[in-house]
């Protein structure tokens, strides 16, 4: 299986390569998200909605988290007559987080830990790469332009995931970890909302800091073209932490989840059992002991030596989907984590 630790130390080249790439494709929704959904240009998309250039702002619209191989995305679009089930290659040209709080100012305080961080992280890279949105709704959408999610690979969705949740975590910032999913949508910039009527507008991280609640949806009710967040040259820092989250989705992971296979002999590799793997790979587990069964997965990959966020990062949004109550699903993962650590063998 290709990395981007491989790529980075042969024949991945930044430098030229700041620009996310022309030739991968994305998911694109004109309308509501259970709209019928197109194939198209991914960053041309990006850059027409940013922009404002010719589409249509008063209505909403969706782009994929990520982006795609034409020819593999489009393979199978052809074959299954759509792109749902796609488990294939997947790009991340801009790291992506969701702030969604009842209270606007709560959301607000996040997004200025969350920013914060970056900048501090990644000085000039996010200086010019930081993309801020007030959503339109009840929170906010922060990007960066990631240089190593260039590459198609098959485990970027959960490697993304997890960097994600860290980088969060460490700036002290709630956000929706649901918005992962290999073909996730994720709302187009200025669009309208149609529940508020305000638009997803992008903000100054000057105007993020300085303005209150109230005044970022006064801006909300105009759209406002800007040009894309761009980057001159890579961060070396965000390269670890993508090779360090990389290494820890691969050694955590079970044959046959997220295309993420172990680099172990047959006879060392752990085995999973068939119920974590359901677990991980059906979400939509509605049977009456689904709090035991995310118990008892989070507690059989612990034990196996699964690092604590991995763990949270495979079974957080499954138990989600499955109707757990997050209160529910923290404490479970919680008490399984614990329990797993307990028996592990060191």
């Amino acid at each position: 299986m290709t990395t981007f630790a491989e790529l980075r130390s042969t024949e991945f080249a930044f430098g030229a390569n700041c620009i996310p790439p022309a030739r991968l494709v994305g998911g694109f929704v004109d309308g509501a998200p259970n709209a019928t959904r197109h194939v198209v240009s991914a960053e041309a998309l990006f850059r027409a909605y940013h922009e404002c250039d010719e589409v249509n702002i008063e209505r909403e619209a969706f782009g994929t988290v990520y982006q795609y191989p034409a020819a593999e995305y489009g393979a199978h679009v052809r074959r299954a007559g759509s792109p749902k089930g796609y488990d294939g290659p997947a790009a991340c040209c801009r790291l992506v987080w969701d702030i969604d709080r009842p209270d606007l100012g709560a959301a607000l305080a996040d997004a200025r830990k969350l920013v914060t961080y970056l900048l501090d992280r990644y000085k000039a890279h996010a200086e010019n790469g930081l993309g801020i949105y007030f959503s339109g709704a009840k929170g906010f959408h922060v990007t960066l332009v990631a240089l190593p999610g260039f590459h198609p690979l098959v485990h970027v969705p959960a490697l993304v995931k997890l960097l994600c949740l860290t980088i969060a975590r460490k700036a002290g910032a709630t956000i929706d970890s649901a918005v992962y999913d290999r073909q996730r949508l994720f709302r187009l910039p200025n669009t309208r909302h149609p529940r508020t009527g305000l638009h997803k507008r992008f903000l100054e991280p000057e105007e993020l800091f300085r303005l209150n609640a109230d005044r970022v949806r006064e801006l909300a009710r105009n759209p406002a073209g800007y040009g894309v967040p761009v980057v001159c040259e890579d961060s070396e820092t965000l390269a670890d932490d993508w090779c360090d989250a990389e290494a820890q989705i691969i050694r955590a992971a079970p044959i046959g989840v997220s295309g993420v296979a172990r680099r172990e002999a047959p006879s060392s590799a752990p085995t999973v059992p068939k119920f974590v793997r359901d677990f991980i790979g059906f979400g939509d587990i509605t049977d009456t002991g689904r709090a035991v069964t995310l118990f008892r997965c989070a507690a059989v990959l612990s034990e196996s030596g699964t690092p604590p966020a991995v763990v949270r990062g495979l079974l957080e949004e499954p138990a989600l989907k499955s109707g757990l109550d997050p209160r529910e699903v923290e404490k479970q993962l919680a008490a399984g984590i614990g329990h797993g650590g307990k028996g592990r063998v060191t």
